[in-house]
C-alpha cells in the first residue's frame, strides 16, 4: 500500500502567488457552494479561557466538500480585548484532497486576513450591488488593512476613508496600505463621525468590548458589514441590529457573538431585525450569494467561515500542488 502524500505549505511558498481577486473569488465560490448545499459548515467550537489576566482564544473550524476535499481550521490566540488590540496568533487550516488522500497543512494567518477581508467587500456587495462609490472602514488592523484592498479591487471607487482612535495607527495604515490601493483618495479621519459622514457603505473591524457604534450614526448609510469577532466583543450599539436587516454568515456562530449574546441576555433577542425568507427561514450569506436577499441594504454580520478557508485552500493547493 502506497503512503498517504503529506504537505506543508508556509506562507512564504504561496504569499506572493495570489492577488487580492483571487482570495475575494475563492470565498465567492464558497459563498455559492455553501448556499447551493454543495459545501458543509457546521458551527466552528470557540473556547475562551482568562489567564493570567489575558484571554487565551481557540476556533477549531470544519468543513466538507462531499467528494472533493475536507478542511478544518484552528485559530489560537491570546489577547487583551479591553485594549482593543488582537495579540499573538497561530492559524492554521488541515485539508483533505478526498480524490487522492493527499493532505495538505497550510500556515493561515495571511489566509485568514485575506479572506476576512474578502467577505466583507462580498457582504457590501450582496447587499447593495457594485454601485457604490465612497466606503468608511472603522478600524486600522490588519484586518481592516484587508478590507481596505478587497473593497478597492471590487468596487469601482471614488474615495476610501479609515479611522483609528490613535494617529499613529492612522499614520501607520495610510503608509502601508495607500500604494497599493486604486482609489484616487484615501482619507484617514480622526473620527467615527466623520468616517461615516457621506459614504455608502461602512465596514468595521475593532476588537472592542463596548459598542462604537449607532443607529443614528448609520442612518444614511446603505449597507454595513460587520467582522463580528466572537463572544468578547461588541462594536454594535443594539438598535443597529433592530433597524436593518442582517444577513448571517452561520446563524448558530452569530448567536454566540458579543452583540447576540448581549441581547439575549437583555432579553431582546426577538428584536434583532435577521433577514428572512418569505416561510420564515433565516437568509444567510450563502442565500445572498445565490441572490435570494434583495440588494436593498442592511447589515451583513460576518463570523467566518469554514467554507471559506477551504476553498481558499483547495485555491493554492491545486495551483501550487507537485
Amino acid at each position: 500500500m502506497s503512503a498517504v502524500a503529506s504537505i506543508h505549505l508556509s506562507e512564504q511558498d504561496f504569499r506572493d502567488r495570489f492577488t487580492v481577486r483571487d482570495f475575494t473569488d475563492a470565498c465567492r465560490r464558497a459563498f455559492e457552494l455553501f448556499g447551493a448545499g454543495d459545501i458543509i459548515n457546521p458551527p466552528r467550537q470557540e473556547i475562551v479561557e482568562v489567564r493570567d489576566g489575558r484571554s487565551h482564544f481557540r476556533l477549531d473550524m470544519p468543513a466538507a466538500w462531499p467528494g472533493r476535499y475536507e478542511a478544518r481550521k484552528v485559530i489560537e490566540e491570546v489577547s487583551d480585548v479591553g485594549s482593543g488590540r488582537l495579540g499573538v496568533r497561530e492559524a492554521w487550516i488541515e485539508l483533505e484532497d478526498l480524490r487522492t488522500g493527499t493532505r495538505v497543512r497550510l500556515d493561515a494567518g495571511h489566509i485568514t486576513d485575506m479572506r476576512t477581508g474578502a467577505a466583507g467587500a462580498l457582504g457590501i456587495e450582496y447587499l447593495t450591488g457594485s454601485d457604490v462609490r465612497r466606503i468608511g472602514i472603522l478600524g486600522t488592523g490588519r484586518i481592516a488593512r484587508c478590507l481596505a484592498l478587497c473593497c478597492d479591487d471590487l468596487f469601482d471607487l471614488e474615495e476610501l476613508r479609515c479611522t483609528s482612535r490613535s494617529a499613529a495607527n492612522r499614520d501607520a495604515f495610510d503608509a502601508a496600505v495607500a500604494p497599493r490601493l486604486q482609489v484616487p483618495r484615501l482619507t484617514m479621519t480622526p473620527t467615527i463621525d466623520e468616517c461615516v459622514d457621506g459614504v455608502n457603505a461602512v465596514l468595521m473591524a475593532i476588537p472592542t468590548p463596548e459598542p462604537i457604534v449607532g443607529r443614528a450614526q448609520l442612518a444614511h448609510v446603505g449597507a454595513v458589514a460587520v467582522i463580528a469577532g466572537d463572544s468578547r466583543t461588541r462594536q454594535l450599539h443594539p438598535d443597529v441590529l433592530e433597524a436593518r436587516p442582517v444577513v448571517v454568515d452561520i446563524l448558530e456562530q452569530a448567536e454566540r457573538s458579543g452583540e447576540f449574546r448581549y441581547a439575549q441576555e437583555q432579553n431582546a433577542r426577538d428584536r434583532i431585525k435577521l433577514a428572512r425568507a418569505d416561510d420564515g427561514t433565516v437568509l444567510t450569506m450563502g442565500d445572498a450569494a445565490n441572490g435570494r436577499v434583495p440588494q436593498a441594504g442592511g447589515t451583513a454580520y460576518l463570523t467566518g467561515m469554514a467554507a471559506q478557508d477551504l476553498c481558499v485552500a483547495a485555491m493554492i493547493y491545486e495551483e501550487i500542488r507537485p
